[in-house]
């Protein structure tokens, strides 16, 4: 599994990061652990303007990593522009996708690389599991969130070798890079369900999407539920593009209303949350946090439907 005599490498590890220069360090140190040569894989990060010292950091990191790192720098364009821009620098024919806060154990690239091995086809990809580091203690929020909540649904995978488009993940998933180039992600969704759009598309052309949950991330992110209700109003205002775009996702994934008595029931329940910590209501505080996450996204969906209208009036009345 070593390169080949040319020196090109089998494996590109593409990587779009903003501002998480610390995080990042530790993703980069996990990737020169790794059971392949380093001749074998190369490791692309795009830093999509970061405002902060991150490529400054990522260009003295090139100088002094055992790794292959070729650090890139673009203006801000979200996630999906920055994965593309990644993926056209790739110079191998497979290309992972790692997110930047998904620290690799030492056989997670080899594991990618295996799949691909057993799956040759163009059309395959292959999909690792995603979890919290095993060395974190969790609170509520953050098991319910990986276990139940609507961060990833890979506990509803185990046992399972194959996919659909509503649970593909691009944090920790590998293509064909020409895959990739003729189906790129869609820059207009800079952020949240751009996998999901990207893999409805795939799913159509006939793609197969392999899971291996032995190919193991570690997702060094610790959430909160504040922190999580931004993420799923930016994640609704992607929703509506991808609805937009593909009018036939449409009840298929997401959602783009809550009724005024679920509304209710979910401030009924606010009101109760300090009894139900003090009493132990699990339950009841998780049907709380599900719903008001699910607000959230419904917001930035009526918000981005709401822009997306005003600037459709002017080109209408000329």
């Amino acid at each position: 599994m070593s390169a080949d005599p040319a020196g090109a490498p089998r494996l590109s590890v593409v990587i779009p990061t903003y501002a998480k220069p610390e995080t990042l360090e530790l993703v980069i140190r996990h990737l020169e652990r790794q059971e392949l040569p380093a001749g074998a894989f190369e490791v692309v990060v795009v830093d999509d303007g970061s405002p902060d010292d991150t490529s400054a950091r990522l260009a003295r990191r090139a100088g002094s990593t055992s790794l292959r790192l070729r650090p890139l720098r673009q203006e801000n364009r979200g996630v999906s522009a920055a994965r593309n821009r990644g993926v056209r620098e790739a110079r191998a024919p497979i290309v992972l996708l790692l997110q930047d806060d998904i620290l690799a154990p030492p056989g997670l690239l080899a594991r990618h690389l295996e799949g691909h091995r057993r799956h040759p086809e163009a059309t395959a990809t292959v999909s690792g599991l995603v979890t919290w580091p095993p060395d974190w203690e969790l609170d509520h929020f953050m098991r319910w969130l990986d276990a139940g909540g609507p961060q990833f649904r890979y506990h509803e995978l185990l046992g399972r070798d194959r996919l659909d488009f509503r649970r593909f993940y691009t944090c920790n998933v590998s293509f064909k890079r020409q895959a990739l180039l003729e189906n790129p992600l869609d820059e207009e969704i800079a952020y949240g369900f751009e996998d999901i759009e990207l893999a409805h598309r795939l799913q159509a052309k006939g793609f197969t999407f392999h899971f291996d949950e032995e190919a193991v991330g570690f997702h060094h992110h610790r959430r909160t539920f504040e922190d999580f209700k931004r993420r799923q109003f930016t994640a609704g205002q992607s929703l509506y593009v991808a609805f937009r775009n593909h009018p036939e996702l449409r009840g298929k994934t997401g959602i783009t209303s809550v009724s005024p008595l679920k509304r209710l029931r979910t401030r009924a329940r606010g009101l109760l949350l300090p009894l139900a910590r003090r009493l132990g209501g699990r339950r009841l505080i998780e049907k709380y946090w599900k719903a008001r996450l699910d607000e959230e996204i419904v917001r930035g969906y009526r918000l981005a439907r709401a822009r997306d209208r005003r600037a459709a009036r002017p080109a209408a009345g000329r």
